[in-house]
């Protein structure tokens, strides 16, 4: 069969643009692929070492931050947290001019995992022009303590209608990690058993 020379031309270019896609499935579209996804996988990389170096300079910035905590009562059996967490709250009152009137403590059932729980109460009185400005001083000393203590409860109610004598009551939680498994003591401790005894111990 003799092809003509039209046909020649014909049947030539049908042969390569077989072969170009030919050439296209088997080697331009998976190398293609692999490009993408290697290129994929090397954003993602860069990511992770990224974030990885991001989590070591926090590490590094919180070792201090622990150590503060850890000399602050974090890392201490019930009695030296709770003695020393009461002893913070009455500074911080007697820094903010405020006298409490009861200050009792009771520990929390016993938690999940390393950290126990005992939560502090905290009734005073405040008026005057200052009495928004003291409240304020000791919520903040409570916000930047270095030891893990949170408000929990605040409750403000006027002792005469129409004047700034102020009636507060804080709820307050502090953490501490008992070196081995500790439980903690149910039902309020003998802080809160003797109200004279608790009240030296406010003043």
């Amino acid at each position: 069969m003799v092809l003509s020379k039209r046909e020649k031309y014909i049947a030539i270019g049908a042969i390569s643009a077989v072969a170009l896609l030919t050439i296209n499935s088997l080697v331009i579209a998976p190398y293609n692929d692999k490009r993408d996804a290697l290129e994929e996988q090397e954003t993602a990389d860069t990511k992770t070492l990224e974030d990885d170096k991001l989590l070591l300079y926090k590490q590094e910035g919180l070792q201090s931050t622990w150590k503060d905590m850890l000399a602050s009562g974090l890392q201490a059996d019930d009695s030296t947290a709770q003695s020393k967490t009461q002893q913070a709250l009455q500074d911080w009152a007697r820094s903010a001019n405020i006298n409490l009137e009861a200050l009792s403590s009771d520990h929390v059932a016993t938690q999940k995992g390393p950290f126990q729980v005992i939560n502090f109460n905290l009734d005073f009185n405040s008026s005057g022009n200052q009495s928004m400005r003291q409240i304020a001083r000791v919520l903040w000393s409570l916000e930047s303590a270095d030891m893990p203590i949170r408000l929990n409860d605040m409750k403000i109610t006027t002792a005469r209608e129409g004047t700034d004598n102020l009636d507060v009551k804080l709820i307050v939680s502090s953490l501490y990690m008992p070196p081995t498994a500790q439980p903690a003591r149910s039902g309020q401790s003998g802080a809160n058993s003797n109200q004279s005894d608790e009240m030296e111990d406010v003043q």
